[in-house]
Formats: C-alpha cells, structure tokens, sequence
C-alpha cells in the first residue's frame, strides 16, 4: 500500500497542515508491509497522563475520494484549550490506499477501540471519548457508535438483559453520511465493494441504547441535503434515544472549514459546547459563550 500526499489547496489548508505536522504523534496501526498510520494529538497546555481529560476523536471527510487530515485541525485547537484533548487519526481511504470500503470502515472501529484502549496513558477518561465526523467521516464514526448488541433480552429467561457494544460517549456528525444507499453516498463505492452494505449503514443500524447524538448540517449543503438528516435524528430520538440537529441557514459543504464561513463555524462550535456541557460530558467553559473566534 502506497500513500499519495495531497497538496493544499489553499493557504489556510497549508497552515492548518503545518499544525498538523508539528502535533505530537503516535503510531495506532501498522501493516504486514510496512504501512504506518499515525494519529495525531491536540491536548491541553500542561496535560499528562493524570489528567483523566474528556476527549474526541475526530474522523476527516473528503467522501475516500479525498484527503482531509487537517480538516479538523481548528477544532481541536480550540477544544484543547478548553481542556478537551483532540485526537485526529490518519486512516485509509480510496485516494491513496488499493482498499475496500469495508477495509476503510474497519479502519475507523479499529481506531475508536485503540483510543479506548490506551485512553489512560493518554490522559482520557475512558468514559468521555466523543466519536465525531463530516460526510465519510462522520459514517465511521456512527458505524463504531452503533455496533449491534451482543445479546438481546429474552422475555422468556429470568434476568436476561441486552449486552451492550464498546460504545461512545457521544457522537457528533458535521454533515454526516446516514445512510449508504442514498444516490449522496454513491462515490463511497460501499454498495459495489460490499456483499450486504447494512452491515455498515446507520440507516440500518438504528436501535435502542444508542449514544446521545449531535448533528450539524448546512441548508445550503448542494451535495447532502439536509432534510436527510433531520429524518435520521427523528428516528434516533422515537427509539428513546437522545439527539439534538442543528440546522444552519447559511451553512453548506464547507461548514467544518473555520477560514471559509467562521460565523457557521461558531454557530456549531457553541451548539456543540452547550449540547456536550448538557450531557455531563464536557466542563462548563470559563470563557463567555460568544465571540470565540475574534
């Protein structure tokens, strides 16, 4: 397997890739041929294993056809210094790597269970890792927040309970892939690269106990339309699970990017704070609510 480096498109992207250089990395997978993905991490000033931090996993969109691994690169700026450690991990995608869907997909479970597994010597509390995403992205993250039960209760035997998955404390999809069969998720390939695409489609996967849900979408999005997303949260939320939508007005493809539209991006941003503050997941901030980016 071979990576192909992309170049920046544009002066921002080139920063927020030297950011990324420059962030403490650590190797999470390796490959019989010598292959290596890195993940890299974005901590509080002063951080160390002690800490016991709530933390996020970040997985960059770009639909595998592109690469976007500084996409998050300001949120996790900003979200470590509120005391939130950021981890972006690196994982394979059709633009640079021979893969398939399913290998890309098993990428992303491999990766929230290495974070869960090495969240103490990360300084992570184990309990407060969010898994969050855009397009692709956020499909890997709801597949690893959505895994099947283990074992569901049967009427019939005494004190048998369902036997929940590995599971986040939160999930958050920035104009998130929700459904694998939609004519938006064609150029993932997932339905010709797969034997049954429901294993890994959230639509499919929808069930009870499911993580607290924050989605954020663009009504101006010309690629993934939003009313989508306002189905899938409706659903999540009738099967008596807890989700939150927010919709922006002036938002489209590019409302993760804090150089293209910072007002959308500080719309989320505070939504997400409060949302996450709500859930007992994330501290109350020191600083005012507004005004961030200035």
């Amino acid at each position: 397997m071979t990576p192909f480096p992309r170049r920046p498109r544009t002066a921002e992207e080139a920063r927020c890739q030297r950011m990324l250089d420059k962030a403490p990395s650590f190797v999470w997978k390796r490959f019989a041929d010598g292959v290596e993905l890195r993940a890299r991490l974005f901590a509080p000033a002063g951080h160390s294993p002690q800490a016991f931090a709530p933390a996020v996993m970040f997985f960059h969109g770009g639909m595998w056809a592109l690469e976007y691994n500084e996409e998050f690169v300001s949120w996790a700026m900003h979200l470590a210094h509120r005391g939130i450690v950021c981890v972006l991990p690196e994982y394979r995608t059709h633009a640079c790597y021979e893969v398939t869907a399913e290998e890309i997909i098993q990428d992303g479970l491999d990766a929230w269970k290495w974070i869960h597994h090495n969240a103490a010597g990360l300084g992570i509390d184990q309990d407060r890792i969010t898994l969050a995403g855009a397009d692709a992205g956020g499909l890997m993250a709801l597949n690893a927040a959505m895994q099947p039960l283990l074992e569901t209760r049967r009427w019939w035997q005494l004190g048998s309970k369902d036997v929940l998955p590995l599971s986040p404390a939160c999930v958050a999809i920035l104009r998130g892939v929700v459904d694998v069969d939609a004519p938006e998720a064609r150029m993932l390939n997932v339905k010709a690269e797969m034997e049954n695409p429901d294993v890994i489609n959230p639509c499919a996967l929808l069930r009870r106990h499911l993580p607290p849900l924050f989605c954020a979408h663009g009504m101006a999005d010309p690629l993934l339309d939003f009313e989508m997303r306002e189905w899938f949260c409706e659903e999540w939320r009738q099967l008596g699970n807890t989700a939150e939508l927010l919709l922006c007005p002036n938002g489209d493809h590019t409302l993760t990017h804090f150089e293209v539209n910072p007002a959308v991006f500080e719309q989320i941003l505070l939504a997400w704070e409060a949302f996450m503050v709500e859930q007992g997941i994330w501290p109350e901030s020191a600083v005012e609510g507004h005004a961030l980016m200035e």
